[in-house]
């Protein structure tokens, strides 16, 4: 098999295989294998797969990132009405923590199979929510900061 075929699938099942492998397995794989990859595949000379690999990687970190800080927001609003004894519509429920999961969840779904089908057209694909932070202390530029 030619070496640019086997690095554009490769590159294509990665994100993928990363999150079939953390629904199977354990959700707690879903940082930990990108990272993994990464250096399997720079171990190998893989460039588009190390690529794909480290964009993954940065995607689910940037959405974990910014569940935190959503989270943390949440909280305080249901603190807040739970002090001031009156209920705000959908966070004194806990709906919007659901509703905000689902949509970071269905994000997260379709930035990977944007990036997989991408990367075996080997263009570049950039995700929206992704905050390019690893890319960047990598040393290559983030394209879109």
């Amino acid at each position: 098999m030619n070496s640019t075929i086997k690095d554009r699938s490769t590159a294509a099942a990665t994100p993928l295989l990363v999150l079939a492998a953390s629904y199977l397995l354990s959700p707690r794989l879903l940082p930990a294998l990108p990272a993994i990859l990464y250096f399997a595949y720079k171990k190998l000379s893989l460039e588009l797969s190390k690529d794909t690999a480290l964009i993954t990687f940065d995607l689910i970190i940037s959405l974990t990132l910014i569940g935190i800080a959503v989270g943390l927001i949440i909280d305080a609003l249901l603190m807040i009405s739970r002090d001031g004894e009156f209920t705000i519509a959908l966070v004194s429920s806990g709906s919007l923590l659901t509703i905000f999961t689902i949509i970071s969840g269905l994000c997260l779904l379709y930035s990977s199979l944007k990036l997989s089908i991408m990367s075996f057209k080997e263009r570049s694909y950039r995700p929206k929510l992704s905050m390019g932070i690893f890319e960047a202390l990598r040393g290559k530029r983030a394209s879109n900061v």
